[in-house]
């Protein structure tokens, strides 16, 4: 008897009336392709890969389902399948079927129910005395209510649509122990807590934390002693510091081929994108032009300094202790610091009293405030604070012969991030441009070989 084998090839679909027998396959799914899209409840994207004999389309069942593209030609085709949130509290099915000829292959969807995220990313924290400022962050995609429980923390800002960033300001502590506060983060009968702790006054010997900063600003004269303009900028910015009552410190950045060239001065200039001298920056915020008018040059500089300081109060005080011995310079810099964040310390020496040659001032021209050398980089010595407390930072010198020792003084200026800080730009006839992401915070000025401590108002 002979035997016969016989071959059969079937296609066999799930869809009412859309079975036939081939000889090939029409629709062939990839290898990376699944028959089943899951997804969460909160939707997004999935991909479906395959080949196709004939031109296909596709045929959505619901309407929380996308497909894109909706059709194509023969060989091989990609859709994407994207699928709204799901709003409801039950999971949810569908299906795409991909057409071609008399066949449908379909793609079933399941996607989960829809689960309500409401969740605070911490709970606790420990503050300082001193208060300031607290950040909560709530992960949710629901609609809330806030309330605290003591009359010493502010009402909250919300800064941010989805990880919502709530700041909370706390006043100093003036009892002499600790206390606590409950923020109370409230969904329907959902309710998510973060407790705050600050510490008793006076615990970590930080009493400077109750007063404020003396404030000062900081304003640089980009300059050279063959720059005949000069002189006037000069003018107007020592009326300026003069006029400000020591709130507002000056330097004298000269640059290349002057006799008082100061190796750094390019590597400001770049920074604040200096195009020609004289050239003024207050508070590495904003530049100053060298106005016809001494009067308007010190006018807006002034302006610019006392913006900064309303703006930006100082979360900075500095202290410095320097020895002098023989030809070395000794310093040691505290940086008290009053708010968490980042900032960059810069330590620079100046020299007063330099009697010499000025184009547009004649032979026995005074120079003052003109910088010597500098003791950290002139980008700032980093350093990140995560709570409030006090940054030290020592440094050494070798003087030059030829520098007056009794005419030297050191310039310490902090830098600050802007982080979430506007920043304001609001005086006319100054020049805000992007200087980086920090501005000055607090400067200070002290004679070299002296003990000096934070001032306080």
């Amino acid at each position: 008897m002979k035997k016969f084998l016989f071959v059969f090839s079937a296609i066999v679909t799930l869809a009412a009336g859309c079975a036939e027998v081939l000889s090939e396959p029409e629709i062939v799914l990839d290898k990376t392709s699944k028959e089943t899209a899951e997804f969460t409840g909160e939707g997004g994207k999935a991909y479906v890969t395959f080949s196709s004999a004939l031109e296909w389309h596709v045929e959505v069942s619901e309407d929380w389902l996308e497909v894109n593209p909706s059709e194509g030609g023969p060989g091989s085709g990609r859709i994407t399948i994207r699928a709204e949130k799901n709003t409801r509290p039950e999971s949810r099915t569908g299906v795409v079927n991909i057409c071609s000829g008399t066949l449908k292959f379909p793609i079933n969807v399941l996607q989960e129910a829809y689960v309500e995220t409401f969740e605070l990313l911490e709970t606790e924290k420990d503050l300082t005395c001193m208060g300031g400022e607290v950040t909560v962050q709530v992960n949710a995609d629901v609609d809330y209510e806030v309330a605290f429980d003591a009359d010493w923390i502010s009402i909250p800002g919300v800064k941010a649509p989805y990880v919502r960033t709530h700041l909370f300001y706390v006043e100093p502590n003036p009892l002499d122990e600790p206390r606590t506060a409950v923020i109370s983060f409230i969904y329907g009968t959902t309710v998510r807590t973060f407790t705050l702790t600050q510490r008793a006054a006076g615990s970590e010997g930080d009493d400077w934390m109750y007063d404020t900063f003396v404030h000062r600003s900081l304003a640089m004269r980009f300059t050279a002693d063959w720059c005949g303009y000069c002189p006037m900028m000069g003018t107007a910015f020592s009326s300026a510091a003069s006029q400000m009552r020591g709130r507002l410190l000056l330097v004298s950045l000269h640059g290349s081929q002057s006799t008082y060239e100061f190796e750094h001065t390019n590597t400001l200039a770049d920074r604040f994108r200096v195009s020609g001298y004289p050239t003024g920056v207050v508070d590495a915020r904003a530049s100053i032009p060298n106005y016809s008018s001494i009067s308007t040059t010190a006018g807006v500089a002034m302006e610019v300094a006392e913006e900064t300081q309303a703006s930006y109060p100082a979360k900075t005080g500095i202290a410095c202790s320097s020895t002098l011995e023989g030809n070395i310079l000794n310093a040691d810099v505290q940086v008290y610091v009053k708010e968490p964040g980042s900032y960059r310390t810069v330590v620079l020496l100046l020299e007063d009293g330099i009697v010499g040659y000025q184009n547009g001032g004649g032979n026995d021209y005074v120079h003052n405030d003109v910088a010597r050398f500098a003791l950290t980089s002139v980008s700032g010595e980093p350093f990140t604070m995560t709570e409030s407390g006090i940054w030290t930072g020592s440094y050494s010198a070798e003087l030059d012969q030829t520098w007056n020792k009794d005419n030297l003084r050191l310039l310490i200026y902090v830098e600050k991030a802007y982080g979430d800080q506007k920043k304001v730009k609001n005086v006319e006839g100054a020049t805000y441009s992007n200087f980086g992401d920090t501005y000055i915070d607090n400067c200070r000025a002290v004679r070299a070989g002296t003990v000096n401590d934070i001032e306080l108002q």
